[in-house]
């Protein structure tokens, strides 16, 4: 495994993209093509054989398909598969192994040949914006394709400089509960005056400390979309509803109910971006029974209805199966 890499004095070369959706029984064919393939699965497992090479792409990764080696499925598939594809070509671009140093310079991109992602759903909104102006604007060369497409290679390679620290290296971490944001520099700072601090009001080290803290909230983002509640997530961990939302905050800058809210709203952005869902099987996805209460929540926290956002990604390119 290595990473391709190559320093950027223009755009990309953009050629094509969409999204694949299917059923059992499908294989991907056996072709050879003068383009790089960025494969990016939402859904499902793709087998795939890249030269000599096999694969099986899990959700929430990405693997990049060089130019001129054969590339055919390993398997048929045997449950359903959805996946974001698109061809480029790079300038100059060269190999380096997994355990080399990595250029620093963010003019150079870093595509890895498979890695999970730290964040794919950030990824998913950007290849629904991508589809949206190819479907527009496509299928001849333009620039808006071109720099879109760098963009989103830049975003993985973003996100494979960062690894594990890219959620705390977010230019925006989230919001106060008086409305004004928190930048990744504030939520690296209370994490670590956090960590180097002792609570006045408790012991160090025990349920005072960071480590509890960062459990809570795995615990949160792996059950946002339940029946959860402040409450909820207080008893599970011993905590009384207002101490845990004290400390939550002073560790993370923002409640737990503001946290739930955002994982949630999140969710929303990539499946109002990524599917043909209604708004209100959506709301029940991300965890709220009443879909006018969900289209409230969602306009205060973004600034646009459910309806509207969707609105910026109405051209979709699907090739099924």
């Amino acid at each position: 495994m290595g990473i391709t890499t190559c320093r950027l004095e223009g755009p990309v070369d953009f050629y094509s993209v969409g999204q694949f959706v299917s059923g059992p029984g499908w294989r991907h064919l056996r072709r050879t093509i003068d383009t790089f393939e960025l494969m990016f699965v939402r859904r499902g497992v793709l087998p795939m054989r890249v030269g000599e090479q096999t694969l099986h792409i899990e959700a929430g990764q990405i693997a990049l398909l060089p130019p001129n080696v054969e590339h055919a499925g390993a398997d048929i598939i045997t449950s359903d598969v959805d996946f974001y594809w698109m061809h480029f070509k790079l300038p100059d671009a060269r190999m380096l192994p997994d355990d080399a140093g990595l250029p620093q310079d963010d003019h150079c991109l870093l595509l890895p040949d498979e890695r999970t992602l730290p964040d794919p759903d950030r990824l998913a909104v950007m290849c629904g914006q991508l589809i949206d102006i190819y479907a527009r604007f496509g299928p001849y060369s333009n620039a808006y394709c071109d720099y879109f497409a760098t963009g989103l290679l830049l975003e993985v390679s973003a996100q494979e400089r960062l690894k594990a620290d890219f959620a705390a290296h977010r230019t925006l971490a989230g919001y106060r509960g008086d409305g004004k944001p928190i930048t990744s520099a504030d939520r690296v700072r209370q994490q670590q005056e956090w960590a180097m601090h002792v609570d006045s009001a408790g012991a160090a080290g025990d349920s005072s400390g960071l480590a509890p803290m960062l459990a809570i909230r795995s615990w949160i983002m792996a059950n946002a979309f339940g029946d959860i509640t402040v409450a909820k997530v207080a008893a599970r961990f011993h905590y009384s509803p207002s101490y845990l939302t004290a400390m939550y905050r002073r560790v993370f800058g923002v409640g737990v109910a503001e946290q739930i809210i955002e994982y949630r709203i999140d969710r929303a952005r990539e499946l109002l971006s990524s599917t043909a869902s209604s708004v209100a099987d959506i709301a029940r996805e991300v965890g709220y029974a009443d879909p006018k209460y969900f289209m409230r929540v969602f306009k205060r926290r973004t600034g646009l209805t459910p309806g509207q956002y969707r609105d910026a990604f109405p051209a979709r390119l699907y090739n099924t199966v």
